[in-house]
């Protein structure tokens, strides 16, 4: 082997000289570096306070900005609330006034859309609340209030802001917008007010963060604070501290900002201030110094050690430089040829190093080499590898693949090609990956005399950069298989990467959805979604948003989507979506649902509970605790043996078993002493589904029955006071129409006899005129009797049919031969209408004679002469019968068809003086013909006649065959 050697006499006489000169230059670069670091970070602690001071001030200034706005809005919004309720009471000329639960749902309405609105209320012009949208305050009257007295004058101003004060109903602090309501003629007619519950704004300052000591407030110039988060121990009325420094900041201006130690308690703050535009009201935001500076002192800290540590490791770097400086000297004084320098430097290196013959053989290995081939020996002994081909080393000949490719590569380097390819060796503690190389070296002819084989170990690179791919796959993986949707948008809003599930929510293929930006998806928003404007500032201010906007999907469909949007670390924005559209729709119909439930249950009677299968009470509804034994809030928990009466607990647990058991509803009445008194109860139970709860559970509506139990004890007396009565009232009837026929009788006898003379001329023709009198006006006097009885045999339930099958036709045409008589004499047509044989009929035939009789008798007796009766018979529909009696006689009134049929009614009270009779004809004919299971039915206009139809059932009728059948059994 060629070795390089240095003259003796030069490497004594100049080495120790520069190796001296060398560690001076050495320290010195080493303190430079270390002043050059400490100064480096000094600077950058120092510039990354001004930072910090610059992000607070920013910070409090932004916030206080953003809390004005917050605040205006929510005043902007109430006055819009104010101006639609005031456009719709306001009365316009020729319309009709909206009724007042038209405005009442306009104003729930209006209230549902924003939290921050207390209460709408419309007062008249004495200042008397008319209409609240939250459950009236009745009694209230805002006469003596600012608001309402801003509006007393001629003309509108517009809407009034009121200075904040304590409400008289919530007693918390609130502010009102009014307006006015004018009159068709201009005139004060009231106003409309909206209350702004500024609770809401003390919700919304607690959700910011500005660390332990700092705060957020909303107050009024005289010192009144209406917001503050967190709340503190501070007085809620400062003027001398808080308004004075607020003036002295502002000076005259919408905004200003306060630096250094707090007034108050004198911790060092940055205060921004504002006044809120158009309202008297002011914002603030301080940050303490302690807080907003944590992090700068924590990087400053974190950059201490960092500087400590780097000056450490150049320390001990100097250290190891300046050992291997003395090695060298110590070389360099024992006057080591060329080669061993070059040696030291071969081995010194973290590559594997050999320096090759043309054919391969091994010149020279490095440390390295040596010690992952597990070739070397003591003090380098190269004698087990030198002139063999470096293939043939054992880290090479324990992988034949790579044996292969170290051949090829040599034989091409040998040509005059520098190769270079990668390898898996065998080393002492695995396989390690390496990346070769094999450089040929020319001669000055240009002929290839050495090889120089390098070899590093990028084992580590090769896991990492394998390690890096399976964590790509993994995450790509995840963003597939994700169910939200997930997009990553640049800078400038468009999209650069979407998983399938984003690419499903809005109906785009990836390469589609590529092409397009976030203003192509995002729609102009409704109220209760954010748009992109909202997005992009809050990811402007905060780096991330939360929120819900509306989506257009390719198909042009919207769609709500539920946005987590972060700001990546390239200034790209990672948006995670997902599709809410029917999850919002179910919870909007699910609230309805309950609201409703929740309306249904408080206007139910009934009092609701939930047991389970045990007897317990899970849950309790009741309208009035008045009607509950234990109070509601007492009850849940409890078994119904610690709340109801042993015998009412006893037949409730009864009534849930066989619930339970049968899974069909039960009920049950009891009787409890509640505060409202003794009271009776029925509970009617019914099994839950299995999907209610783990355990079973019954329903128990019970509905106060004290009333209905009381109505029925009393019905119950009445009944039998009045079924008392009417027996004792048939019975007299009885009697005297008994008592009363006898002598009737006897006088209709002797003055037929007076009236025909039987016994001889009773001389004056007065006399036989007077005995003709008598004898009418007797019989006039029985049938009257026998109407009155017959009519009380049919209410007592005495009268008893006779039924047989009679011939109708026969019957009808005997009615008609007796009405014919009073007919010829009042100048009435009697006109019959039946075509014979007629059906037989099963019944009573002198009830149904009777019952015609009357029929005919009212016709004739209503028709004026010159008009006419007609009696027809038709089938009915069912198979039944009707029989129908028809006049064109004076008619019944509408409001007297209605009672025509009750005993002793009439049209008018002139009809028994025009006509006679009592009322009773009609009312004994329709109990007759309801005895044989028919109808009576009555149409009839005044001055057109009267329709009576009377209506026998089906099983009435008998036919020629069933007449047969029965003649003949056999």
């Amino acid at each position: 082997m060629n070795t390089l050697t240095a003259p003796p006499s030069l490497a004594v006489t100049t080495a120790p000289a520069v190796f001296v000169r060398f560690r001076i230059g050495l320290m010195v670069l080493v303190l430079l570096a270390a002043l050059g670091l400490t100064a480096a970070a000094v600077t950058e602690i120092v510039h990354a306070r001004a930072q910090a001071d610059d992000e607070a001030l920013r910070h409090v200034q932004n916030l206080a900005k953003t809390l004005e706005l917050h605040a205006r809005g929510t005043f902007r919004t109430a006055s819009l609330a104010a101006a639609a309720v005031t456009e719709a009471v306001t009365p316009r000329p020729g319309a009709e006034p909206p009724a007042d639960e038209e405005v009442q749902r306009l104003m729930t309405r209006l209230m549902a859309g924003d939290g921050a609105i207390r209460n709408l209320t419309v007062a008249d012009a004495d200042g008397w609340v008319r209409l609240d949208a939250v459950p009236p305050v009745r009694g209230i009257r805002v006469a003596d209030r600012e608001y309402f007295k801003a509006h007393q004058g001629p003309e509108d101003r517009g809407p009034f802001v009121s200075a904040p004060m304590i409400s008289r109903v919530y007693r918390d602090w609130a502010m009102v917008i009014s307006r006015r309501v004018s009159d068709p003629a201009g005139g004060f007619a009231g106003i409309v007010y909206a209350t702004i519950d500024l609770s809401t704004v003390r919700q919304f300052y607690a959700s910011l963060d500005v660390g332990p000591q700092g705060s957020v407030t909303l107050w009024t110039p005289e010192g009144y604070l209406l917001a503050r988060h967190p709340e503190s121990t501070e007085p809620r009325f400062s003027p001398s501290q808080l308004a004075a420094a607020t003036r002295e900041a502002l000076a005259g201006r919408r905004e200003g900002v306060i630096t250094g130690p707090s007034t108050i308690d004198g911790v060092n703050r940055v205060a921004a201030f504002r006044a809120v535009e158009g309202l008297p009201l002011y914002v603030s935001v301080r940050l303490a110094e302690q807080d907003y500076l944590a992090g700068w002192r924590a990087s400053a800290r974190q950059s201490m050690l960092v500087l400590a540590a780097e000056i450490a490791v150049v320390l001990a770097l100097t250290a190891l430089l300046l050992r291997y400086l003395r090695r060298l000297e110590a070389t360099a004084r024992a006057l080591q040829d060329s080669e061993n320098r070059a040696r030291a430097i071969f081995d010194s290196t973290f590559q594997y190093m050999a320096l090759l013959e043309p054919d391969g053989r091994i010149l020279a290995v490095n440390r390295a080499g040596l010690d992952f081939g597990e070739e070397r020996f003591d003090d380098g002994d190269l004698s087990t590898v030198a002139g063999c081909p470096a293939w043939k080393m054992r880290a090479w000949r324990r992988r034949p693949e790579s044996v292969e490719r170290m051949r090829d590569a040599v034989e091409r380097a040998a040509a005059g090609t520098l190769v270079r390819f990668e390898a898996e060796l065998q080393g002492l503690d695995g396989v390690h990956t390496v990346d070769c190389s094999v450089k040929p070296v020319h001669d000055g002819d240009g002929r290839v005399v050495l090889l120089i084989a390098e070899a590093r170990d990028i084992s580590e690179r090769k896991r990492i950069e394998n390690s890096l791919r399976q964590s790509e796959a993994r995450l790509r993986s995840y963003l597939d298989a994700a169910m939200e949707g997930i997009l990553v948008t640049d800078c400038t809003g468009r999209y650069v990467d979407a998983n399938p599930a984003a690419c499903e929510i809005l109906g785009y293929t990836r390469d589609e959805l590529l092409t397009r930006s976030v203003r192509d998806i995002l729609t102009e928003a409704p109220r209760t979604a954010d748009g992109l404007p909202d997005i992009f500032a809050t990811l402007l201010y905060t780096g991330e948003f939360r929120g819900e906007t509306v989506m257009r999907r390719r198909d042009g469909e919207l769609r709500l989507a539920e946005v987590t949007a972060v700001r990546l670390d390239d200034d790209r924005n990672l948006s995670v979506i997902r599709d809410v559209t029917e999850r919002r729709a179910a919870e909007e119909a699910l609230r309805t649902s309950t609201a409703r439930l929740g309306a249904l249950v408080q206007a139910l009677p009934d009092i609701a509970f939930i047991l389970d299968g045990e007897g317990r009470y899970r849950e309790v509804l009741a309208a009035h605790d008045d009607l509950v034994s234990v109070p509601p809030r007492q009850v849940i928990g409890r078994h119904i043996t610690e709340v109801l009466p042993p015998e009412a607990a006893r037949r409730m647990a009864e009534v849930i078993a066989r619930t339970l058991r049968s899974a069909q509803p039960q009920a049950v009445e009891y009787v409890l002493q509640v505060p409202a008194g003794r009271r009776w109860y029925e509970a009617r139970t019914a099994a839950l589904p299995p999907d209610f709860g783990s355990r079973s559970m019954v329903l128990v509506l019970a509905r106060d029955i004290t009333e209905r139990v009381l109505a029925a004890e009393r019905l119950a007396q009445a009944k039998e006071q009045a079924e008392s009565a009417s027996r004792i009232k048939s019975n007299f009837l009885a009697t005297m129409s008994h008592e009363l026929r006898t002598p009737l009788n006897a006088i209709i006898g002797f003055s037929e006899i007076m009236v025909h003379q039987v016994f001889g001329p009773i001389g004056s023709d007065r006399y036989a005129d007077y005995a003709r009198h008598i004898q009418q006006s007797g019989s006039h006097l029985l049938e009257l009797i026998n109407d009155v009885l017959d009519m009380s045999k049919l209410e007592a339930g005495r009268y008893t049919l006779e039924d047989r099958v009679m011939k109708l036709d026969a019957v009808l045409d005997a009615c008609l031969t007796v009405s014919t008589v009073p007919a010829e004499a009042g100048g009435v047509a009697l006109v019959p209408a039946f075509i014979q044989p007629l059906p037989r009929l099963r019944g009573d035939e002198r009830a149904v004679r009777q019952v015609v009789l009357n029929l005919l008798a009212n016709a004739v007796k209503f028709t004026p002469p010159g008009g006419q009766v007609t009696l027809s018979a038709a089938p009915a529909p069912g198979g039944g019968l009707d029989l129908v009696v028809a006049d064109t006689g004076i008619g019944i009134a509408p409001e007297a068809l209605r009672t025509i049929t009750e005993p002793f009614q009439q049209a008018d009270n002139s009809i028994s003086r025009r006509f006679g009779g009592t009322g009773l004809g009609l009312a004994i004919s329709r109990n007759l013909v309801e005895l044989h299971g028919g109808s009576l039915s009555i149409a009839s206009e005044p001055g057109r006649g009267t329709t009576v139809t009377v209506r026998f059932p089906a099983d009435r009728v008998v036919r020629e065959a069933a007449l047969e059948a029965a003649a003949d059994p056999a």
